[in-house]
């Protein structure tokens, strides 16, 4: 007679079975317990597949990514969205695993880590961890320890992976190098990832490989004085071409009065188009909430955050003003806290008025929203992303996490709405950010034909 296991969890879920009926079984002989330890950490159980074999371009980017570390300790990889960038960090972690070193792997967003730990471990399998900040007390403690023992040769993780216990670290990937969020802001201490990896690889005499389709000004900068090594990739993979940018006059649409709320006619007719040819859109708008601002139209006051003087913005869904820096929120206003007008006017709109406004226009798309306030629990991401790798989202509304590395193979439109309003920010890093996360939303569009619009 053959034996197996079965957790008691799962004994009793089954049907007609109790606790009475398993102390009867145990006593009997039949049943054996015994206590073994169970992991919190997802694994990968299934069959392991070899690296994808790399094209001439990439095996020549890979060549003089090997050269250039023979005279630089850090190395800039240039390439441009859907270049195949990530397939060349594959073979260069196996390179280092063969020789039984350790690898970390940064990504700027916990979004992204979903789809690249797919890739990852379906060729090295349980040898790669992930660590970011979603993780509990509990689950940080089991991936510490394993990289501690040397169990995980690969730590794929955001920013705060960086102080995880490596003992025999000899390849740090930076993906996304030019990405704001790889600096820490609150709470302390205050440190740029990026900055960070450099100090970290001395330590170890390691090799730094940073990685973007649009790299930060003093990243280039270093490249091009000689300090780093600079490699460039400047064509897509398998021969995919660039999208075509369009932009949308809204001010003469607005006049001649061609728009459909806040939707220009170019962009519908686009959407319009991409949807029947059962194609995927994505939306992107790097507001979150209904509505940035709250007007009254009397005498035009604007509610204000009471700690940070920013305008508080309004979330329909919870009927909340909120404040994106500091966390503050109070109820929705009925009345101008100045002089008691009821006349007050949602100003901008944001991500989720955006998916009320293509409710009732385009009604029978499905649409998913990908932002900060429907990805808050530990799983919405991965099952946002399953739905839409499934093909059961029809149009992608998102900050900018949309933005960020997706590999979405049927995306053929991704349209940027109002994207000149980030140039009246007090950042004076603006314009390089706005080109950055336009050129990367960008990038999302195609994998193969593809054109992209800016609203």
């Amino acid at each position: 007679v053959e034996s197996f296991s079965i957790s008691k969890k799962k004994f009793l879920a089954m049907e007609n079975a109790s606790s009475t009926a398993l102390v009867a079984l145990m006593k009997r002989g039949v049943i054996v317990e015994e206590q073994r330890e169970s992991g919190r950490l997802s694994t990968h159980d299934g069959a392991l597949f070899d690296a994808k074999t790399l094209n001439e371009i990439q095996v020549q980017a890979e060549k003089e990514i090997q050269e250039n570390f023979e005279k630089h300790d850090v190395v800039l990889l240039h390439g441009i969205t859907g270049s195949g960038k990530t397939e060349i960090y594959i073979q260069l972690i196996q390179q280092q695993i063969e020789l039984g070193k350790q690898v970390l792997y940064l990504l700027p967003e916990i979004a992204l880590t979903t789809q690249i730990i797919t890739r990852l471990r379906k060729v090295f399998g349980g040898i790669v961890g992930i660590y970011h900040s979603r993780y509990s007390n509990s689950e940080r403690v089991e991936v510490w320890n394993k990289v501690l023992s040397g169990e995980y040769k690969v730590v794929l993780g955001a920013r705060s992976s960086l102080f995880m216990p490596f003992n025999d670290l000899s390849l740090i990937i930076i993906d996304e190098e030019h990405e704001a969020s790889f600096k820490q802001q609150e709470p302390a201490p205050r440190y740029h990832a990026r900055d960070m990896a450099v100090v970290l690889a001395s330590k170890f005499k390691a090799k730094v490989l940073m990685g973007s389709a649009t790299p930060s000004i003093e990243s280039y900068h270093n490249a091009v004085q000689g300090k780093f090594g600079l490699v460039k990739l400047e064509k897509r993979h398998g021969g995919v071409m660039l999208p075509e940018i369009l932009c949308a006059d809204v001010q003469t649409e607005k006049k001649k009065k061609l728009m459909t709320s806040i939707f220009s006619s170019l962009l519908l007719q686009n959407m319009e188009a991409a949807l029947d040819n059962k194609e995927q859109v994505i939306l992107f708008q790097n507001r979150r909430g209904f509505a940035p601002v709250q007007e009254c139209s009397t005498c035009g006051h604007i509610p204000k955050c009471n700690k940070c003087d920013v305008s508080l913005t309004y979330h329909a869904r919870d009927q909340e003003m909120r404040c994106h820096y500091c966390g503050y929120k109070e109820g929705l206003l009925t009345r101008c806290a100045a002089c008691g007008s009821t006349q007050l006017k949602a100003m901008g709109y944001g991500t989720e008025k955006l998916e009320e406004e293509l409710q009732l226009h385009i009604p029978d798309a499905r649409l998913g929203r990908m932002d900060l306030d429907t990805t808050r629990s530990k799983t919405a991401f991965t099952n946002l992303l399953a739905e839409i790798q499934s093909g059961n989202v029809d149009i992608l509304i998102g900050t900018q996490m949309v933005a960020k590395g997706h590999d979405f193979r049927r995306v053929t439109l991704v349209a940027a709405l109002n994207p000149d309003g980030a140039l009246f920010s007090s950042d004076f890093r603006a314009p390089e950010r706005l080109f950055a996360l336009l050129m990367q939303a960008a990038g999302r569009a195609g994998r193969d034909a593809a054109m992209t619009t800016a609203n």
